[in-house]
């Protein structure tokens, strides 16, 4: 009996110091503010001097399959690729979860009670992900044959567009409204759709919610394409205040607006535009086509001793170089720099 007591305690005293042996791995925290862009062979990271490329790969020793959009959530950082979601601290890159269950994700939003929005393309449908389980709790159809692309919310409710597809016959010009919460209730409940312009596919939300869309536009058959257009959408009421033509604009994309939402931005057929926040005062800033558009406010410096805030464009050559970005001040209407990936950009987000 005394043999086989202190043969446990020797068990016992191996396996403490066995766990205590053990090294749990530690991460340096190389990353947190500064520019994330999705590339087709990843995530880069520039902190303002120095571009890192495929930081997800070096840090986690593993790729992420066409990833596509990245955006952020307190420490963490999420990145969409085809049928899952991959989350990562934004400070060290470090994987912390999967999520799955997507056809073809190709946008998501965060919304009240640690939910996650998930516009699923090739589904049709958003799924509703529980931010603390990871699992899809439920889903809203988006319409039967729609492409929905894009989501946009403020409490309490998020609008989802269905941007059509190439050819005629599949355009669409449906807005999906969907309410996420009632005071202190979790809501996923399809409140109606609305009709906007052909094809919408961005949109900003400051104030009033404006949709770009692009109208028809297939480079294989251009006798049926028509031109661009932005809608006014009462969000509350979820009806249409207005569309306006953007005359002689075709393939209008990725619609952001200047700090103090009083011109807007976007990309088109020929190269880079900017107009008044009703459609009107319509004038090209840039003359190479793009397929990526950010703005960040930031500082510039405009004497050695006086500096102003003021409106940054990030922009990649979609033609020439689509893995540089280049930097464009909407203030002096000048490039002030260029930032080189080792792929094609697909995404910019900044934290």
């Amino acid at each position: 009996m005394k043999l086989i007591n202190y043969l446990l305690i020797a068990l016992v005293f191996v396996s403490s110091c066995k766990e205590e042996n053990e090294t749990v791995p530690t991460f340096a925290k190389d990353y947190g503010d500064g520019m994330y862009i999705v590339t087709e062979n990843g995530v880069s990271f520039y902190d303002g001097e120095v571009v890192k490329n495929q930081i997800y790969k070096e840090v986690n020793g593993a790729t992420l399959s066409n990833p596509k959009k990245i955006k952020f959530k307190g420490k963490k950082a999420y990145i969409v690729s085809d049928n899952q979601i991959v989350t990562a601290n934004v400070e060290t890159f470090e994987n912390k979860e999967i999520i799955g269950g997507f056809v073809n994700a190709t946008d998501f939003d965060f919304v009240d009670f640690d939910r996650l929005f998930v516009v699923d393309k090739g589904d049709a449908k958003v799924k509703v992900v529980d931010l603390v389980s990871l699992y899809i709790t439920s889903d809203i159809e988006t319409g039967d044959v729609t492409n929905p692309s894009f989501i946009i919310s403020k409490r309490p409710r998020s609008f989802i567009l269905n941007s059509g597809a190439v050819a005629d016959s599949l355009k669409d010009s449906t807005v999906i409204g969907i309410d996420y919460k009632d005071v202190a209730i979790p809501l996923a409940d399809l409140i109606g759709s609305i009709e906007v312009g052909d094809n919408p596919n961005s949109a900003v939300w400051i104030g009033a919610l404006k949709i770009l869309c692009k109208g028809i536009y297939d480079e294989n058959n251009l006798l049926n394409n028509t031109f661009s257009s932005l809608s006014k959408v009462d969000a509350g009421n979820v009806e249409l205040d207005w569309n306006v033509t953007l005359p002689n604009i075709y393939n209008a994309k990725n619609l952001v607006s200047s700090s103090n939402n009083n011109k807007y931005f976007f990309t088109a057929l020929d190269g880079v535009y900017q107009m008044n926040n009703d459609g009107s005062g319509i004038s090209q800033k840039i003359y190479f086509i793009s397929d990526i558009l950010d703005l960040s406010y930031e500082r510039y410096d405009l004497t050695d001793t006086t500096w102003a805030n003021v409106n940054m464009l990030y922009i990649n050559d979609a033609v020439n170089n689509p893995n540089v970005i280049y930097k464009y001040n909407v203030f002096i209407d000048a490039f002030c720099d260029t930032i080189v990936v080792d792929s094609p950009v697909k995404d910019i987000a900044f934290y």
